[in-house]
């Protein structure tokens, strides 16, 4: 093999072992920073990116769930709801709940999420549902999913 080609070889391997462009689940260091990506990449229409924050069972619920085929077609059914995509960005999942390796938030009664300058939108990752996030050796990971159409009312 030519110099330049096991250079080239040797350099892909790398990037393969690395997780680069791999597609596998691939979390941030705190369970916030990780909702925080995901309704980033929601917004941004980047439904790989948005998936590979869950693991392979998460992902598959909120297909399900969402009456779709794929997670990815999921974030795009989100994605396409959105009239307000930067206000949707920074959004801030304050009813976060975090014990030990686990966290929570829920958009249950529109509670969950909320924008910092109070900003009132039609569309918010409330509408998401129930996410569960664990601790992984892969950085937090949404692990479970419940849709919102699983909430009751909130009564009034």
């Amino acid at each position: 093999m030519r110099p330049h080609r096991l250079l080239l070889v040797l350099a892909m391997s790398s990037l393969a072992a690395a997780g680069c462009g791999s597609g596998e689940p691939e979390g941030a260091d705190t369970p916030q920073e990780t909702l925080t990506r995901l309704t980033a990449f929601i917004a941004d229409d980047e439904g790989e990116d948005a998936c590979n924050l869950m693991s392979v069972s998460a992902q598959e619920l909120f297909a399900r769930s969402n009456e779709m085929s794929t997670c990815v077609q999921a974030v795009n059914l989100f994605h396409g709801k959105i009239t307000n995509r930067d206000a949707y960005r920074q959004m801030v999942p304050t009813g976060l709940k975090t014990e030990g390796e686990e966290a929570e938030v829920s958009g249950y009664c529109g509670r969950g999420w909320t924008h910092p300058d109070d900003v009132e939108l039609a569309e918010t990752p409330n509408d998401l549902g129930t996410l569960t996030l664990r601790r992984t050796e892969s950085g937090w990971l949404v692990q479970d999913y419940v849709s919102s159409r699983e909430y009751s009312t909130c009564g009034g």
